[in-house]
């Protein structure tokens, strides 16, 4: 260090201005040389965090080299710089080790692309519409207009579910319906109200079929399918028209019941004697 310190005081003024002007100049070009390298790249079809990462990359490399350049216009022993700059980074390295985990998700996760901006996914326990994917974290906007901010390396290792992959999607609904209800016409009534719906496939047909004999009904299983971006519409037409159906049709929806049943049970009553013996 000492050295380094000499050198830099025994530098010619010359020295130090063709430096400065070496800086400047060098500066310049690395500015002009990344916007034109960030154009190319914009040409391409990279993911935009892609592209910064790069640049960035880059503009961090070409900036060690100007300094060191221009610490050898100076006569300044590189060695022991190099050897402090390798300390240095193994410190950073160590200090901000789940960042650069986070930045190494991120950018498997850019080139795998288990989802892009606009899908709606559920990560974990988190589920939301994907905002923005960036090197060290994932943006959710989530149904209550919540932003959820999730590290990178905590989307990398959870389960990943996307709503939006396929093109469409199959609801799942259940209805039930008094015992005393007619099972065929009440099938045939939640498959026409399921048609009614416009935002409903027709391909695959509704299906709906007796999913299970409960407590206090008779459970309807019905399957719809729509396209993805109309589930929530289709989720609330379709209960709606089932509803509505079902009170032209007079098909009762039941409220849970309990039935009590009374035992009567016979009480034999035993009687006992008592024998007194009288002693003469």
């Amino acid at each position: 260090m000492e050295e380094n310190i000499e050198a830099v005081l025994n530098t010619p003024l010359q020295t130090v201005v063709f430096v400065l002007i070496t800086l400047a100049f060098g500066l310049l070009a690395i500015k002009l040389f990344l916007v034109l390298v960030k154009r190319m790249l914009l040409l391409s079809s990279l993911d935009n965090a892609i592209i910064r990462f790069i640049t960035t990359s880059l503009q961090v490399m070409l900036w060690i080299v100007l300094i060191l350049y221009c610490m050898r216009i100076m006569n300044i022993p590189l060695g022991s710089m190099i050897a402090l700059l390798s300390a240095l980074g193994v410190a950073i390295g160590l200090a901000i080790q789940d960042s650069i985990a986070n930045v190494a998700n991120g950018l498997v996760m850019i080139l795998t692309r288990p989802f892009k901006v606009g899908d709606y996914v559920k990560i974990g326990d988190d589920e939301g519409t994907i905002e923005e994917l960036r090197l060290m974290n994932t943006i959710l906007s989530t149904t209550e207009n919540k932003k959820l901010i999730l590290p990178n390396k905590t989307v990398f290792t959870s389960r990943i579910i996307n709503y939006n992959t396929n093109p469409t999607r199959r609801l799942e609904l259940i209805f039930s319906i008094d015992y005393d209800s007619d099972l065929d016409k009440a099938i045939a009534t939640t498959i026409a109200a399921c048609r009614s719906c416009p935002t409903v496939l027709k391909t695959p047909q509704p299906r709906v079929e007796l999913n299970r004999a409960a407590t206090s009904s008779l459970d309807l299983l019905t399957w719809v399918w729509c396209s993805s971006s109309d589930y929530w519409n289709t989720y609330f037409s379709v209960e709606r028209a089932v509803y509505d159906a079902y009170k032209v049709a007079g098909i009762e929806i039941p409220f849970d019941q309990i039935t009590v049943s009374s035992r009567k049970t016979a009480t034999t009553h035993r009687s006992r004697s008592t024998k007194t013996e009288v002693s003469k």
